[in-house]
Protein backbone atom coordinates (compact mmCIF):
# COMPACT_ATOMS: atom_id res chain seq x y z
CA UNK A 1 0.00 0.00 0.00
CA UNK A 2 2.82 2.45 0.83
CA UNK A 3 4.53 1.85 -2.49
CA UNK A 4 1.28 2.29 -4.42
CA UNK A 5 0.55 5.59 -2.67
CA UNK A 6 4.05 6.87 -3.42
CA UNK A 7 3.57 5.89 -7.07
CA UNK A 8 0.20 7.68 -7.10
CA UNK A 9 2.00 10.93 -6.24
CA UNK A 10 4.94 10.12 -8.58
CA UNK A 11 7.46 10.08 -5.72
CA UNK A 12 10.54 7.95 -6.38
CA UNK A 13 11.87 6.27 -3.23
CA UNK A 14 14.77 3.87 -2.82
CA UNK A 15 14.24 0.60 -0.98
CA UNK A 16 15.96 1.97 2.14
CA UNK A 17 13.53 4.88 2.33
CA UNK A 18 10.55 2.61 1.85
CA UNK A 19 11.76 0.35 4.64
CA UNK A 20 12.19 3.35 6.95
CA UNK A 21 8.58 4.42 6.36
CA UNK A 22 7.38 0.87 6.95
CA UNK A 23 9.38 0.68 10.20
CA UNK A 24 7.88 3.99 11.32
CA UNK A 25 4.38 2.60 10.80
CA UNK A 26 5.26 -0.57 12.69
CA UNK A 27 6.52 1.49 15.64
CA UNK A 28 3.48 3.76 15.46
CA UNK A 29 1.17 0.74 15.57
CA UNK A 30 3.08 -0.79 18.48
CA UNK A 31 3.16 2.38 20.57
CA UNK A 32 -0.42 3.29 19.68
CA UNK A 33 -1.62 0.12 21.40
CA UNK A 34 -0.26 1.51 24.68
CA UNK A 35 -0.99 5.23 24.33
CA UNK A 36 -3.15 7.39 22.09
CA UNK A 37 -0.76 8.66 19.42
CA UNK A 38 -3.31 8.78 16.60
CA UNK A 39 -7.09 8.48 16.69
CA UNK A 40 -7.14 5.67 14.12
CA UNK A 41 -6.27 2.17 15.31
CA UNK A 42 -6.44 0.45 11.91
CA UNK A 43 -2.97 0.82 10.40
CA UNK A 44 -4.40 0.50 6.87
CA UNK A 45 -6.56 3.57 7.53
CA UNK A 46 -3.55 5.37 8.98
CA UNK A 47 -1.78 4.74 5.66
CA UNK A 48 -4.73 5.85 3.54
CA UNK A 49 -5.92 8.86 5.53
CA UNK A 50 -2.84 10.19 7.33
CA UNK A 51 0.38 8.95 5.78
CA UNK A 52 -0.83 9.74 2.27
CA UNK A 53 -1.21 13.38 3.32
CA UNK A 54 2.51 13.56 4.06
CA UNK A 55 3.31 12.14 0.63
CA UNK A 56 1.03 14.70 -1.02
CA UNK A 57 2.67 17.53 0.95
CA UNK A 58 6.13 16.29 -0.03
CA UNK A 59 5.36 17.15 -3.65
CA UNK A 60 5.04 20.81 -2.57
CA UNK A 61 7.60 21.20 0.25
CA UNK A 62 10.45 19.16 -1.22
CA UNK A 63 12.48 22.27 -2.10
CA UNK A 64 12.41 23.78 1.39
CA UNK A 65 15.62 23.81 3.46
CA UNK A 66 14.24 24.10 6.99
CA UNK A 67 10.72 22.96 7.75
CA UNK A 68 8.53 23.22 10.86
CA UNK A 69 5.66 20.84 11.59
CA UNK A 70 3.50 22.64 14.14
CA UNK A 71 1.36 20.50 16.45
CA UNK A 72 3.09 17.47 14.97
CA UNK A 73 1.57 14.85 17.27
CA UNK A 74 2.92 11.42 16.36
CA UNK A 75 5.02 12.85 13.53
CA UNK A 76 2.72 11.54 10.82
CA UNK A 77 3.76 14.46 8.59
CA UNK A 78 7.23 15.28 9.90
CA UNK A 79 8.74 11.80 9.89
CA UNK A 80 7.84 10.80 6.29
CA UNK A 81 8.86 14.28 5.09
CA UNK A 82 12.25 13.81 6.79
CA UNK A 83 12.62 10.34 5.25
CA UNK A 84 11.70 11.47 1.73
CA UNK A 85 14.16 14.37 1.69
CA UNK A 86 17.18 14.05 3.94
CA UNK A 87 18.46 17.45 2.76
CA UNK A 88 15.59 19.16 4.61
CA UNK A 89 15.91 19.83 8.35
CA UNK A 90 12.50 19.09 9.90
CA UNK A 91 11.65 20.65 13.26
CA UNK A 92 8.73 18.66 14.67
CA UNK A 93 7.05 20.68 17.44
CA UNK A 94 4.41 19.47 19.88
CA UNK A 95 3.52 20.27 23.50
CA UNK A 96 2.72 16.61 24.32
CA UNK A 97 5.86 15.10 25.82
CA UNK A 98 4.81 11.47 25.23
CA UNK A 99 4.32 12.12 21.52
CA UNK A 100 7.68 13.85 21.29
CA UNK A 101 9.28 10.92 23.13
CA UNK A 102 7.82 8.61 20.48
CA UNK A 103 9.26 10.79 17.73
CA UNK A 104 12.66 10.77 19.42
CA UNK A 105 12.46 6.98 19.59
CA UNK A 106 11.70 6.87 15.84
CA UNK A 107 14.56 9.30 15.15
CA UNK A 108 16.99 6.96 16.93
CA UNK A 109 15.50 3.79 15.43
CA UNK A 110 15.59 5.10 11.85
CA UNK A 111 18.78 7.19 12.31
CA UNK A 112 16.88 10.23 11.01
CA UNK A 113 19.42 12.93 11.79
CA UNK A 114 17.48 15.63 9.92
CA UNK A 115 14.44 15.15 12.18
CA UNK A 116 14.51 17.38 15.28
CA UNK A 117 11.56 16.70 17.64
CA UNK A 118 10.94 19.63 20.01
CA UNK A 119 8.67 19.52 23.05
CA UNK A 120 6.94 22.81 23.86
CA UNK A 121 4.40 25.34 22.72
CA UNK A 122 5.19 26.79 19.31
CA UNK A 123 4.81 30.36 20.58
CA UNK A 124 7.28 29.77 23.43
CA UNK A 125 10.24 28.12 21.70
CA UNK A 126 13.11 30.06 20.17
CA UNK A 127 12.64 31.24 16.56
CA UNK A 128 13.53 28.45 14.12
CA UNK A 129 14.26 30.60 11.04
CA UNK A 130 12.50 28.18 8.73
CA UNK A 131 11.50 28.67 5.11
CA UNK A 132 8.52 26.32 5.36
CA UNK A 133 5.86 25.30 7.86
CA UNK A 134 3.22 22.55 7.64
CA UNK A 135 0.10 22.17 9.74
CA UNK A 136 -2.60 19.53 9.88
CA UNK A 137 -5.47 19.65 12.41
CA UNK A 138 -3.70 22.36 14.43
CA UNK A 139 -6.47 24.95 14.56
CA UNK A 140 -7.81 27.86 12.55
CA UNK A 141 -5.87 29.33 9.66
CA UNK A 142 -5.39 32.50 11.72
CA UNK A 143 -3.90 30.49 14.61
CA UNK A 144 -1.52 28.66 12.27
CA UNK A 145 -0.29 31.85 10.62
CA UNK A 146 0.16 33.47 14.04
CA UNK A 147 2.21 30.45 15.13
CA UNK A 148 4.26 30.60 11.94
CA UNK A 149 5.03 34.29 12.20
CA UNK A 150 8.04 34.20 14.54
CA UNK A 151 9.51 31.05 13.02
CA UNK A 152 9.26 31.81 9.31
CA UNK A 153 11.72 33.92 7.33
CA UNK A 154 10.32 36.47 4.82
CA UNK A 155 9.37 34.61 1.66
CA UNK A 156 8.76 31.39 3.62
CA UNK A 157 5.71 29.28 2.82
CA UNK A 158 2.98 27.90 5.06
CA UNK A 159 1.23 24.70 3.92
CA UNK A 160 -2.12 24.07 5.64
CA UNK A 161 -4.27 20.99 5.03
CA UNK A 162 -7.98 21.49 5.67
CA UNK A 163 -11.35 19.89 5.03
CA UNK A 164 -13.19 20.37 1.76
CA UNK A 165 -15.25 23.38 2.87
CA UNK A 166 -12.33 25.46 4.09
CA UNK A 167 -11.56 28.46 1.94
CA UNK A 168 -8.46 30.59 1.97
CA UNK A 169 -8.56 33.91 3.79
CA UNK A 170 -6.39 36.95 3.38
CA UNK A 171 -4.14 37.55 6.38
CA UNK A 172 -1.96 40.44 7.40
CA UNK A 173 1.67 39.82 6.51
CA UNK A 174 0.81 36.86 4.25
CA UNK A 175 -0.22 36.34 0.66
CA UNK A 176 -2.49 33.42 -0.23
CA UNK A 177 -0.60 31.84 -3.11
CA UNK A 178 -2.74 28.73 -3.70
CA UNK A 179 -5.98 27.18 -2.51
CA UNK A 180 -6.53 23.86 -4.20
CA UNK A 181 -8.68 20.80 -3.71
CA UNK A 182 -7.17 17.33 -3.59
CA UNK A 183 -8.08 13.75 -2.80
CA UNK A 184 -6.17 10.77 -1.47
CA UNK A 185 -6.20 7.35 -3.15
CA UNK A 186 -8.84 5.07 -1.66
CA UNK A 187 -10.40 7.85 0.47
CA UNK A 188 -13.84 9.25 -0.31
CA UNK A 189 -13.22 12.61 1.39
CA UNK A 190 -12.02 15.73 -0.39
CA UNK A 191 -9.41 18.04 1.13
CA UNK A 192 -8.00 21.52 0.64
CA UNK A 193 -4.43 22.70 0.63
CA UNK A 194 -3.82 26.36 1.43
CA UNK A 195 -0.38 27.80 0.69
CA UNK A 196 0.56 31.18 2.16
CA UNK A 197 3.70 33.20 1.55
CA UNK A 198 5.10 35.41 4.30
CA UNK A 199 5.60 38.87 2.84
CA UNK A 200 6.46 40.88 5.97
Amino acid sequence: MIGQTLEHFHIPVEEAGLMRILRFLEELDRWNRKMNLVGLTDIARVCRELLADSFFLHTFVGDRHRLVDVGSGSGILAIPLAVLNEAVVVHSVDSNLKKIQFQRHVRRTLDLRNLLPLEGRIEAIDPLNADGLVAKAYGTTEAILAAADRHLVPGGLVFITKGRGEGGKEARGYLLEKALSYSLPGVAKDYRLLIYKKIS
